[in-house]
């Protein structure tokens, strides 16, 4: 499953409308769609200190959650991850929400607005959003070693500061300071078994311990 995908079931919850989701986090949203590119070998970083982005890859992209991003990213030029997930609709959460459809994770309702709106979604199947709460507090109690997509979501909730809104019964027996210390420290041993990985993990350590993520906008 695609880090953007694990990331819109844990932000959706409660949120039936997917627009509400990315006004909520959709620098997270951008952020995770470019941990993707970056495991699908599309986007790597440099080796400079300057750590920027560099295109890699060639031909089209034939997954539709990502064939989009790494077209603006190109055409704009984008070469900072600064710049990168400040990009308006880098993930456009149609195309999340199309590919959960086609997992049967999910389905699309009525239209809002008596119908001239946009279509609701509805979870067909909760117990991969449970599965996947249930792995991320493992991993943050320490009963599990996270991989590298799980290290991304906990580190991109970490840098948009929704963790205790997002993972709320999941982190009850840890304070906020306790739980960002642990995420940090999770951030920083995210697993690198090849090259995508050890962008993924060197993007986790950025985003944990500098504030190259916007903080997400409150929710109503």
């Amino acid at each position: 499953m695609l880090i953007t995908e694990k990331l819109y079931l844990l932000m959706a919850n409660n949120h039936p409308k997917p627009e509400a989701v990315m006004s909520q986090a959709r620098y997270g949203m951008n952020a995770a769609v470019l941990s993707d590119l970056m495991i699908a070998g599309r986007i790597a970083f440099s080796e400079d200190p300057d750590s920027r982005i560099k295109f890699i890859g060639a031909g089209p992209c034939p997954d539709p959650v990502l064939a989009e991003p790494l077209e603006k990213l190109e055409r704009k030029s984008i070469t900072s991850l600064g710049a990168a997930v400040k990009v308006p609709s880098l993930c456009n959460v149609r195309r999340v929400t199309d590919s959960l459809a086609k997992q049967g994770i999910l389905e699309y309702g009525s239209k809002t607005m008596l119908g001239l709106g946009k279509e609701r979604v509805h979870v067909l199947n909760e117990q991969i959003e449970r599965q996947i709460r249930h792995d991320l507090a493992a991993e943050i109690q320490g009963e599990r070693i996270p991989g590298v997509i799980d290290c991304a979501v906990l580190s991109i909730l970490h840098a948009t500061g929704t963790t205790q809104q997002v993972l709320a019964d999941e982190l009850t027996s840890m304070s906020g300071p306790q739980a960002r210390e642990r995420i940090v420290e999770i951030a920083q041993d995210s697993p690198a078994a090849d090259s995508a990985q050890r962008a993924v993990a060197t993007m986790n350590v950025m985003i944990t311990n500098e504030r190259i993520i916007p903080a997400a906008a409150k929710s109503s």
